[in-house]
């Protein structure tokens, strides 16, 4: 249909004595349009422009119309195999578009609703797909505060959901904005609510003392319903798109650091769409409204965990080493974002740094004092050998190792050889042995024999002989495991 101002200058210039010729000439027309609408509009806007089509449904649609009157929530899927046994010949797609020509249509209300300065703030997480920490993949997500009034934003990325993590996020939120709005309006999220019935709300009891520190009005938005919360929910698809989209960053610290140098320099320096005004300089205004922030860190939250009796705890898929009095028991902590304080009746007996990523195990010596400091046992008949001469103690590494028969048979006949030589013919002798690498009852014997008859007659010691002695000595005074005796076997335990 013609504009309706063309039509009223054609009946305009009829009025005024003008020819239809003359009319067309003077508004630009054509003739025949002057013609058609000389004598006033002929189309009819309610009016279909051309005939209707016969649709394939047609012979269908009184059975279709009865079917959805009785069962309203019938799929087009449904209808489609019911109406095909009475010999229907189109398409699925003709039948879903004539089903949806028929549903009754809803339409939602959205209206506006205005806060006064300092009244409210919207908080929200979204996805933003994962990060590379520390070589392990992990979820992370974006923390977005957005003032109701003056529509200042604070953005934090994070690779949590947990308590202490929405702690330091907010309290950093609240820094940022110079104070604390009276009411926070909240997504529905574990960490918020524990439980919800309809329009009854039960809040996470984390969050009410967070509430109750700080000092605002916790609320909850209606479930599956995100413009309830409609701010929140336009800044973060503008944090997605504006910046984190394309964004290059070397870790978490520096995509944070990128982001709050973004809320500074862009989101909060910017005429706001629906404001007009840009958010900084409203914040001016609004924080004159805000309750002071009188918390100087972020608050802790507690827990507790089952020890298990390596004396591990698991937080968040890291598992962690505690004090050895904890072990088989159920420990209590304060969680920070970055570490855990261990309490042993309210009074905080160990810190332990919390670790990013997932499946990672923090075991600490000093929570294991009796294996950095194993006692050393030494068997009697060991330091009844080691007494016998001063390189008793490296003949018999030797000899443990030489696998020449029962190493206690031959440590007690050793022993004995005690009564027939010397201190110093034992020394000399276990010295030769340990040169030569020879080791054992029979060879010691030897040994003590020749050199008690003819010391001439035994071969020269090889040159630097005192480096098998020393090597021997070494791994005795570096802390090779000493086994019991037992361990080998022989005569008796």
């Amino acid at each position: 249909m013609k504009k309706v101002g063309t039509i009223v200058n054609i009946r305009e210039c009829r009025d005024q004595g003008l020819t239809k010729q003359a009319t067309a000439q003077r508004l630009g027309l054509d003739r025949k349009t002057v013609a058609k609408y000389w004598d006033g509009p002929t189309d009819d806007p309610e009016k279909p422009r051309y005939k209707q089509r016969i649709k394939l449904t047609d012979s269908y649609l009184e059975y279709i119309m009865e079917r959805l009157d009785k069962f309203p929530e019938l799929t087009a899927e449904r209808i489609y195999r019911e109406i095909k046994k009475q010999g229907y010949t189109g398409s699925k797609r003709t039948v879903r578009r004539c089903v949806a020509s028929l549903r009754p249509k809803s339409f939602r209300e959205y209206k506006p609703i205005e806060t006064l300065p300092g009244e409210q703030a919207q908080v929200d997480w979204g996805y933003c797909g994962k990060i590379n920490i520390d070589g392990c993949e992990v979820k992370l997500y974006v923390f977005v505060f957005t003032l109701s009034w003056s529509r200042v934003r604070y953005v934090e990325f994070v690779i949590s959901l947990n308590m202490a993590t929405f702690y330091g996020c907010m309290h950093r939120a609240f820094e940022y904005i110079g104070g604390v709005p009276s009411e926070i309006l909240f997504d529905n999220a574990k960490t918020v609510v524990s439980e919800r019935v309809g329009g009854l709300v039960r809040f996470n009891e984390n969050l009410l003392w967070l509430a109750a520190t700080y000092g605002f009005t916790p609320k909850a938005c209606w479930t599956n319903d995100p413009e309830s919360k409609g701010k929140v929910e336009s800044s973060i698809k503008y944090v997605k798109r504006d910046f984190y989209y394309g964004c290059s960053y070397n870790g978490l610290g520096d995509l944070n650091r990128q982001a709050l140098e973004w809320c500074n320099e862009v989101a909060n320096c910017k005429i706001h769409s629906t404001t007009g005004e840009v958010p900084f300089e409203r914040l001016a205004e609004e924080r004159s409204y805000l309750h002071p922030l009188a918390v100087d860190k972020p608050m802790f939250i507690v827990e507790s965990r089952k020890v298990t009796k390596t004396q591990l705890i698991s937080i968040d898929g890291n598992k962690y080493s505690v004090p050895v009095q904890f072990a088989r028991k159920r420990v209590k902590y304060r969680r920070f974002e970055d570490r855990i304080e261990l309490l042993d009746d309210g009074t905080v007996v160990d810190t332990i740094a919390l670790v990013p990523g997932r499946g990672k195990s923090v075991v600490q010596d000093r929570h294991y004092p009796a294996h950095s400091n194993p006692k050393k046992s030494v068997h009697p008949l060991q330091a009844k050998f080691e007494a016998l001469a001063p390189s008793a103690r490296a003949y018999l590494q030797g000899l443990s190792q030489s696998r020449n028969g029962h190493l206690r048979e031959q440590m007690e006949r050793i022993i004995n050889l005690a009564a027939t030589y010397s201190e110093n013919e034992l020394d000399t002798a276990m010295k030769r042995g340990i040169a030569f690498k020879a080791f054992g009852h029979v060879q010691l014997k030897r040994t003590l024999e020749k050199q008690r008859k003819n010391p001439l007659s035994l071969p020269n010691v090889p040159k630097e002989p005192t480096n098998e002695l020393s090597r021997y000595t070494s791994i005795q005074n570096a802390g090779v495991e000493q086994r019991d005796l037992s361990y080998y076997g022989g005569y008796g335990a």
